[in-house]
């Protein structure tokens, strides 16, 4: 295996998979990748990957420590058939030829720096670092077509323009008056200023934190921190806000996070 040297976001194919168990016990797949082109952030272009270094091996931990699927099971889904149903199924696909991009960064463990395959995507997924991509267009028809009454009554009317003052008027000077004597008053106390809120999408948050781990922070550390936070949250993450998934991963970050 010629392996791969250099950090970047690469796009090639699956040349190999197995089903197998994580140093800690737990159902892990192993894919054996290589690069055949990598993707150049100051071009914004994809170049011919080095064919003397193109190879690495992703290792996806499926089930964390809590017994919940992880963000690894979920990328291997999106970029096979797998429907995350049966480890059976699973041990028996051949995967070989399958389309796929991935991160390559540094990860450093017991002093020790390589590189690591940390995320795959299907091919088509945006490079960048966050990863956010627009629908395509016939998912955009599909969207417009079932909110359009909603997007209808939700639409800003146009301010109006205020009416120009005349030029005529003048500005009068107003009477001195002397001023009533009044019961001196405490000065109010300003009210605190609002924590600033943002938003974002569970997916979003989880990527930033995952982008942004300490290199000692192993992936299943991480997925035990975001899964004991999310807890506290909401246990049914279909009801969790995007205003309570931004605050998720800023309590994450202040737990993992290298900056």
């Amino acid at each position: 295996m010629n392996l791969i040297n250099q950090e970047g976001y690469y796009r090639g194919v699956i040349i190999g998979n197995a089903l197998n168990q994580s140093s800690g016990g737990f159902p892990q797949e192993e894919l054996a990748l290589r690069a055949d082109e990598v993707y150049d952030p100051d071009s914004s272009e994809w170049l011919p990957a080095d064919s003397e270094a193109n190879e690495i091996t992703w290792y996806g931990v499926l089930i964390s420590s809590k017994d919940k699927e992880t963000k690894n099971s979920e990328q291997l889904k999106k970029v096979t058939e797998w429907d995350g149903a049966s480890f059976v199924e699973l041990s028996q696909m051949v995967m070989v030829d399958v389309p796929i991009q991935f991160r390559v960064k540094p990860n450093t463990y017991k002093e020790v720096t390589t590189l690591k395959a940390e995320w795959i995507d299907p091919i088509g997924a945006s490079p960048s670092g966050n990863r956010l991509t627009n629908l395509d267009k016939a998912d955009v028809a599909k969207l417009q077509q079932r909110y359009a009454s909603v997007l209808a009554a939700n639409k800003t009317a146009p301010k109006p323009v205020s009416a120009p003052t005349s030029a005529s008027k003048t500005m009068t000077k107003p009477k001195a008056t002397k001023p009533k004597a009044t019961k001196p008053t405490a000065p109010k106390t300003p009210k605190a200023p609002k924590a600033v809120v943002g938003k974002c999408t569970g997916d979003e948050a989880y990527t930033i934190c995952y982008n942004l781990k300490r290199d000692d922070v192993t992936d299943d550390v991480l997925n035990d921190i975001w899964l004991v936070e999310v807890a506290k949250v909401n246990a049914d993450e279909s009801k969790i806000s995007d205003e309570q998934w931004f605050v998720i991963k800023e309590t994450v970050l202040g737990q993992v996070s290298k900056v």
